[in-house]
């Protein structure tokens, strides 16, 4: 049943023109941000996981999206102790090197 939840969440996003990507952090892993010129979801669908938004901090649980506005700034942290997996659904291209 979770799966086709997730499956109805990202098809919303993916008719709204969104990248819905699946990303794996390792345990202690992540990224920080100050902020894009889009809006961003995220989606965990293995592990934990936990978001900074703006000095405050989240967990969301497997299936639950956790909503980033544009332009805030924001973090994102494995907690737990195996390799997490969690979609990052955005509406901007990125690229690693910045370009």
């Amino acid at each position: 049943m979770i799966n086709n939840e997730i499956n109805e969440k990202v098809n919303y996003w993916q008719n709204k023109g969104f990248i819905c990507e699946i990303w794996t952090s390792p345990p202690g892993g992540g990224w920080s941000d100050p902020g894009h010129e889009g809006d961003e979801v995220f989606i965990v669908l293995e592990g934990e996981m936990e978001i900074s938004l703006e000095g405050n901090k989240y967990r969301p649980k497997i299936g639950e999206e956790f909503f980033v506005p544009a332009y805030k700034s924001h973090a994102t942290l494995n907690t737990g102790k195996v390799t997490n997996r969690f979609y990052w659904i955005h509406s901007y291209k990125w690229s690693p090197t910045g370009s």
